[in-house]
């Protein structure tokens, strides 16, 4: 049996442990209940989080130790406004009545818990309060210790930590994420691209499977800029994105390489298989008309295939597909080439 301090230290140790975005936040916060479940010999343990720190309406379930959340477990501030009162000024709950204590009555009152016995300790976020740790015992007469309200206190501190590192980790994964995007297009850049294609390569490498790349450059893309304007370049950028990204597969990437150009990496695919969808793409985009105040825009592209052999560079294929677009220009554009 762990003592009080041995418990602490071990849930110290448990909320110190690295953190991946989860698919809820009951993942993210399960062995920190669980833990506090165990030690505090709870029948539950919820966490709870006010719907704006600011304005606070509610409290919303966000997780708990029970197999599964109730989406309509909240609690609204005008319904128990003794709870609020103690929870908003940051006050430990420790009920040993949940019937009688006049923090809680109302929880009851209003049917909401069957629960003999609450402790309710507040997660902090900068200061304010941000929720709840909520432990509960259906025992008869069960009696809450200085040593429980301590430990619980720590399960909130631990939940507010954790809390804070998930926001922090979802925050620099968005932040990565807008590091690989074209804001104009949506499609990921070349900064992507570099990645992804060495990614590929090294996938290729290991599988033994083919891999193709094909370079799409616009034509005549200049001459759109200069009779209409940069504003109708741009809805032209775009409508080309969405029309070829709804050509390709799902482990295709298609990346904005810069101006209008565009490269396509195709895993597991081979230069005849990549020609042809290189094909089907330029004739979606012949077929594209462009309204936009009362003018009608018409596009062309030509394309550039190449095969990436297992002994050849990322570079080198790149240079391949770059020169097959050239020779689809010095064609008469609107084709594809491959290497």
């Amino acid at each position: 049996m762990l003592t009080p301090q041995q418990a602490r230290q071990r849930l110290r140790r448990i909320s110190s442990l690295n953190i991946e975005l989860a698919e809820s936040f009951d993942q993210l916060l399960n062995d920190l209940l669980s833990e506090g479940k165990h030690f505090l010999c709870v029948d539950k343990i919820s966490v709870w989080l006010i719907d704006n720190i600011d304005v606070p309406k509610k409290l919303n379930c966000i997780a708990t130790t029970e197999s599964k959340i109730c989406t309509s477990s909240s609690l609204g501030i005008h319904k128990y406004p003794n709870y609020f009162e103690n929870i908003l000024l940051g006050n430990t709950i420790a009920a040993n009545n949940v019937a009688t204590d006049i923090r809680t009555t109302e929880l009851q009152s209003h049917n909401q818990t069957n629960t003999r016995a609450i402790l309710d300790t507040v997660i902090f976020h900068n200061g304010k309060p941000q929720g709840v740790v909520s432990c509960e015992s259906n025992i008869q007469h069960h009696i809450w210790h200085d040593e429980d309200i301590i430990y619980a206190e720590s399960l909130a501190d631990s939940c507010s930590r954790r809390l804070m590192a998930y926001e922090t980790l979802k925050l620099q994964k968005q932040l990565r994420e807008l590091a690989f995007v074209d804001t104009l297009t949506g499609l990921k850049n070349r900064r992507y691209f570099n990645e992804r294609v060495q990614s590929a390569k090294n996938s290729q490498y290991r599988l033994q499977s083919p891999l193709s790349l094909i370079m799409i450059d616009l034509d005549h893309f200049k001459r759109i800029n200069d009779e209409f304007g940069h504003e109708l370049g741009d809805i032209v950028l775009k409508h080309f994105a969405k029309n070829c990204l709804g050509k390709l597969r799902l482990e295709d990437t298609l990346c904005r390489y810069g101006g209008e150009e565009f490269i396509v990496i195709l895993p597991y695919t081979t230069e005849a298989q990549a020609g042809l969808l290189a094909e089907r793409l330029r004739t979606s985009i012949e077929n594209m008309s462009i309204y936009h105040e009362q003018k009608v825009v018409k596009v062309t592209a030509s394309f550039g295939v190449a095969e990436m052999g297992l002994e050849d560079s990322i570079e080198e294929t790149i240079k391949k597909a770059d020169i097959a677009v050239y020779a689809a220009k010095k064609s008469g554009r609107n084709c594809v080439v491959s290497s």
